[in-house]
């Protein structure tokens, strides 16, 4: 009789690499899993991080900001809180104004003015950050919170009307326009909010969110 011993020892063997190499194809084609999620712990994805909601504006507040520009000066905005509405005023000193009007709910602006001004920001706890589009220009903006007497101010007087805007260092920047709506610099304002308009002393009007101007 023949010995069989070697031969089931190779059979063996080569059983034995079959399974193997199987095992490995399967691992190398089996499709990736996701982790097993623990109920009411949702599951983890590598999307974007999304950009954190805005936060809730104090019942009254007022921010002031700068938007340079590559040339000439710089436009000055000032944006007043009141609840929920908010009232915003851009100027450069000299020519360039608009006034905006809108929404502050839920700390974020949606505000809207003539000439298709527009302005909408978020606030992030402190600053207000955005964007001001004044007709087919537009730019980025960020504004700091100010104290009185720091702010936006106004008077109007013979369909003629003086707009201010007061930084935190109280630094003026502001705009007359002319009943015929031409526009220039405005008269100085003074730290009491009084200024001389056509010879005589006046005093401005602070501007709170929700008054509705220009």
């Amino acid at each position: 009789m023949k010995r069989l011993g070697p031969w089931l020892t190779l059979a063996a063997v080569a059983v034995l690499g079959i399974v193997l190499l199987a095992v490995n194809m399967s691992k190398e084609t089996e499709p990736a899993t996701a982790a097993p999620s623990t109920p009411g712990v949702p599951v983890t994805t590598s999307a974007a991080p999304a950009t954190p909601a805005p936060l809730q504006f104090p019942p009254k507040a007022d921010y002031v900001g700068k938007v340079p520009l590559p040339t000439g000066a710089p436009i000055t905005l000032s944006v007043t809180v009141a609840g929920d509405k908010a009232t915003a005023y851009a100027c450069d000193g000299n020519q360039v104004e608009a006034w905006l009007q809108g929404s502050a709910a839920g700390g974020a602006l949606q505000l809207t003015g003539k000439n298709a001004a527009e302005l909408t920001g978020r606030h992030d706890g402190k600053v207000v950050a955005g964007t001001l589009r004044l007709g087919d220009k537009q730019w980025a903006f960020t504004a700091a919170p100010v104290r009185s007497p720091a702010g936006l101010y106004v008077y109007n007087e013979g369909g003629a009307r003086q707009s201010w805007i007061v930084d935190a260092d109280g630094n003026v920047t502001g705009v007359q326009r002319a009943p015929d709506g031409a526009t220039s610099p405005a008269p100085g304002l003074s730290p009491d909010a009084t200024a001389i308009v056509n010879g005589k002393k006046i005093t401005a009007n602070k501007v709170s969110g929700g008054d509705r101007v220009g």
